[in-house]
């Protein structure tokens, strides 16, 4: 099982690419609100980090999930689930 350093580096490569955005990605910032991120990129966001996960990521939860930080926290949440499921 990957550490929290390997999701890291996972989730931000797919925000990066999929976000359309250049350079590392703050941490804490809001992706949304601060760097701009578009609901297509957030659907393409979610949906990489679905096929790499090969889990499945709540939608609400998702959004909720406004910076890097917090898409760390629910993509390891998802790997620690049991059921492969993060609802």
């Amino acid at each position: 099982m990957p550490d929290i350093s390997d999701i890291r580096k996972d989730v931000m490569s797919i925000v990066e690419t999929y976000g359309k955005l250049t350079g590392p990605v703050p941490p804490d910032r809001d992706l949304y609100s601060d760097l701009g991120i578009e609901s297509v990129n957030a659907i393409s966001i979610l949906l990489a980090l679905e096929s790499r996960l090969g889990t499945t990521i709540d939608d609400t939860r998702f959004v909720e999930a406004r910076t890097l930080n917090g898409l760390v926290d629910l993509v390891a949440q998802a790997r620690l689930a049991p059921d492969s499921q993060v609802a």
